[in-house]
């Protein structure tokens, strides 16, 4: 007879790692709600009252919240090997839950921090071994701002010699490339402009930049207005797709493309989901960014990953994850004929390496880079090993 996952010892493990936790409790202090989790054999119930676990067990009473899956994706969880947004993600898990979405979104990082209890109350693993930490000390970096479009644009540069500008992930900004700046401003000119609502630019009168055209647009115009020659173009994520559509949109403009957690179509995040940014948008990103960073990025580097994004404001973030969502360029990517370089962390599940792979196969002579245990955010992540792709195909492809 096939036995289920959870039982009463399972459930108090679950109790003690939920209770050893600062995060849970500051979290769920006014929480309360009864839970029950399933594998369709065996469930517990957690009773949860102002965050503490009042009463752990079995039955088959009415909850408001369930959240159910086979057995197997139960013990991926416990393994750590699948968090809360993969365990409801088709093609990784098969989780489903049941109750009011709204009310999950609004109260997302509580079943963040239950799964992660879940994954810590499997026992323990062996140490992890992160990426190198940068060697390079921050360097002299000047701030300017000027106006474009009747906005103030604010951005930042170091070095001298061919230019290269960065282009930021979405709910980010210039920030997200300071490690770039130190490492690559010894031969280059290194800038990175916050975008339009981001940073320290300020917000256009009109609102948000709608899609990723009218991003791509903008830094075509600050290209312009900067009278920069065929820079180099680097971006990631939201940026890392823009970048591909700014080398289609003008071929032969830039020296080089590189395109970090990009690809010519990702489709991805469903109408409620952005809308739900505007409920809880900053609970939303920081938990979802720890489920996009990878085994190999330090505890450090990781928060401040999760920093950088919470600094966004709720309409930017709707916008920004909006138009990567409707990104599709697909057909535009054959129009690319600069040395273009696709960068992408091995760890990071929302942009495939399937997705990646196709994308290059539509660029003539375009080659890809994996980064090893690196997620969504690999300037951030990884610095140094990133820093040492781009600056290997830079040296093989722009004369200095």
């Amino acid at each position: 007879m096939e036995t289920g996952f959870w039982t009463f010892d399972r459930a108090e493990a679950v109790r003690a790692a939920l209770d050893s936790s600062r995060e849970w409790r500051a979290t769920a202090k006014y929480f309360s709600m009864a839970i029950r989790l399933s594998d369709g054999i065996s469930s517990i119930i957690l009773d949860i009252r102002n965050g503490a676990l009042s009463t752990v067990g079995t039955g088959d009473r009415e909850t408001a919240m369930s959240v159910s899956g086979p057995r197997r994706d139960w013990e991926q969880v416990a393994a750590g090997e699948l968090d809360w947004f993969q365990a409801l993600t088709p093609g990784y898990g098969v989780m489903t839950v049941e109750g009011d979405p709204v009310f999950v979104m609004r109260n997302v990082k509580i079943f963040w921090l239950l799964f992660d209890a879940i994954a810590r109350s499997g026992g323990t693993r062996p140490p992890r071994q992160f990426s190198p930490a940068p060697l390079s000390p921050p360097c002299a970096r000047t701030g300017r701002y000027l106006e474009l479009d009747g906005t103030d644009i604010y951005y930042e540069e170091a070095g001298s010699g061919p230019a290269i500008l960065c282009i930021h992930a979405a709910s980010q900004d210039s920030l997200m490339y300071r490690h770039v700046l130190a490492a690559l401003s010894d031969r280059y000119r290194v800038i990175a402009v916050d975008a339009p609502g981001h940073g320290k630019s300020m917000m256009p009168e009109r609102g948000p930049l709608s899609d990723l055209t009218a991003h791509a647009e903008f830094n075509e115009r600050f290209i312009e207005r900067l009278s920069l020659d065929r820079p180099v173009i680097i971006g990631c994520s939201m940026g890392g797709n823009l970048v591909l559509e700014l080398a289609a949109r003008r071929p032969g403009r830039y020296a080089a493309v590189i395109s970090c957690e990009g690809a010519d179509h990702t489709p991805g995040l469903d109408d409620f989901v952005l809308d739900m940014l505007m409920v809880n948008g900053h609970q939303l990103l920081e938990c979802y960014s720890q489920s996009l960073t990878g085994k190999r990025t330090s505890p450090d580097r990781a928060r401040e990953v999760i920093w950088q994004l919470c600094r966004s404001t709720p309409d930017i973030m709707r916008a920004d994850l909006g138009g990567y969502a409707g990104f599709d360029k697909r057909t535009a990517m054959g129009d690319i004929i600069d040395p273009t370089l696709l960068i992408r962390g091995s760890d990071d599940w929302l942009v495939t390496q399937q997705q990646v792979d196709a994308t290059a196969g539509r660029i003539a002579g375009s080659e890809v880079a994996i980064l090893d245990g690196t997620g969504h955010y690999p300037m951030i992540e990884n610095p140094v090993e990133f820093n040492a792709v781009v600056r290997s195909f830079l040296n093989r492809h722009v004369i200095v």
